[in-house]
């Protein structure tokens, strides 16, 4: 298999410019959910905020809180369970917060917390449990974006993890419809493009993807066999709700929807 990766000519750039667009992508998103600037920029400027190249991988201890901006990371716990998440996802012991927890436990040793590792170019926001409660001291409005993106994430464990009975085709139509993020607005001269070792292809605008996950990303999140994933993926694509991609351009790590309503169909049904 070839790897393809999805980028923008803008997605990653070195140095401060990285940071700043970093907290332009976070700050877009957070008022996409109604949160007002003055909590926006109180969030941001408490926490590190940046983006981040597929592979990246983040590893703080447990006091840790994360929020993912943009992208599509890959979620291993002190447990060893894997899950994946996208924009929006929060991960860490949200407990910490409400709780005041510092960096120690009862026992006075540092714990570890979540494993993130990138899957797709992507920006993520940290802070501390204790940082974070302190903020929301001062913006109240906080605490209503950490009950939302809470619920949300109990919601998508028991929607698309919780369904183990479910036929592994609806399983993994679940999970790629949760992890497809609404299309970007598409910026004037900002182009997309997805390369291979055999060149650089450009991507239509307007085409719904999926960039990030491989099979074997999916069957561990979901429990699934590699060989079931598989097959499922390959029924998706006789169905006609994903693309099947030219030879020398195939890979297991990207996507193309190309009916986006009979993958919501598919994820939302209960056989």
């Amino acid at each position: 298999m070839t790897t393809i990766l999805e980028f923008q000519d803008q997605d990653y750039n070195p140095g401060s410019r990285n940071r700043t667009r970093a907290h332009s992508i976070t700050a877009s998103y957070l008022r996409s959910l109604g949160l007002p600037m003055h909590a926006i920029e109180s969030l941001i400027s408490s926490a590190r905020t940046d983006s981040r190249r597929r592979g990246d991988v983040l590893a703080y201890g447990q006091e840790w809180i994360h929020i993912v901006g943009r992208g599509v990371i890959k979620e291993t716990t002190p447990h060893g369970t894997e899950r994946l998440w996208r924009q929006g996802a929060i991960l860490g012991d949200i407990s910490r917060v409400m709780l005041r927890k510092g960096t120690t436990d009862e026992s006075g040793s540092r714990g570890t917390g979540p494993h993130i590792t990138f899957l797709s170019t992507g920006t993520c926001m940290s802070l501390t449990a204790r940082t974070f409660a302190t903020l929301i001291e001062k913006e109240p409005v906080l605490a209503l974006l950490l009950a939302q993106l809470t619920n949300e994430r109990s919601q998508n464990v028991e929607s698309v993890y919780a369904a183990s009975k479910a036929d592994p085709v609806i399983r993994v139509a679940r999970l790629l419809d949760y992890l497809l993020e609404p299309p970007a607005r598409t910026r004037k001269g900002l182009n997309r493009y997805r390369w291979t070792r055999t060149g650089v292809h450009p991507v239509p605008s307007e085409a719904l993807t999926l960039t990030g996950p491989s099979q074997a990303d999916i069957a561990s999140a979901l429990g699934l066999g590699r060989t079931t994933v598989e097959k499922a993926i390959a029924a998706l694509r006789v169905e006609g709700v994903l693309a099947a991609l030219a030879p020398g351009t195939r890979s297991n790590r990207y996507f193309q929807i190309m009916d986006s309503g009979r993958l919501r169909s598919l994820a939302r049904s209960e056989s």
